[in-house]
């Protein structure tokens, strides 16, 4: 007889169990869960929108850092630094992966991932192209100009990514 009490107990939580979970959320609940899960993610999304931008802006600088490395390697074996006009940098992705049909050249000096060119252009995060220019007269600290126009993507304003 204990073990069908123990059963008939068991049969009648299962139905209270079953019976509670037909009854589901009422609309109130549930739009005011989505109230506060909507009030959360208000609180995050601008700080997430600065951590992804500074995020680009580091890439950009180490893309600039590796540039200026492949540069000195390519300056230390050719005794110069490799001609640019300041609009895009496709001849300077050209010289410095190579190959170059001279005894001088030790390359390649960068490689460069498909996905960071741009018909033939070595793009910054914003996917404009990074900008080489040498010689140049416009800063004197600096042998040759290499920039990033940055996330507002404009030549001259305070966002731009330099070597200088």
């Amino acid at each position: 007889m204990r073990l069908g009490a123990f059963v008939v107990k068991f049969l009648f939580v299962i139905r209270v169990i079953c019976n509670s979970m037909k009854r589901g959320f009422s609309l109130i609940e549930i739009v005011v869960v989505m109230a506060i899960i909507a009030g959360i993610a208000g609180l995050f999304l601008p700080t997430l929108r600065k951590a992804r931008k500074r995020a680009l802006i580091s890439k950009a600088q180490v893309a600039i850092a590796s540039l200026e490395t492949a540069l000195s390697m390519y300056e230390t074996d050719f005794s110069d630094y490799p001609p640019g006009d300041g609009e895009g940098c496709e001849k300077l992705v050209f010289l410095l992966e190579g190959p170059i049909a001279n005894t001088s050249w030790h390359g390649p000096y960068m490689r460069f991932k498909e996905r960071d060119l741009k018909n033939g252009n070595f793009i910054d995060p914003w996917e404009c192209s990074y900008s080489y220019k040498y010689p140049q007269s416009e800063h004197l600290n600096a042998a040759y100009l290499l920039y990033s126009n940055g996330p507002d993507m404009i030549f001259g304003t305070e966002d731009d990514i330099a070597n200088w």
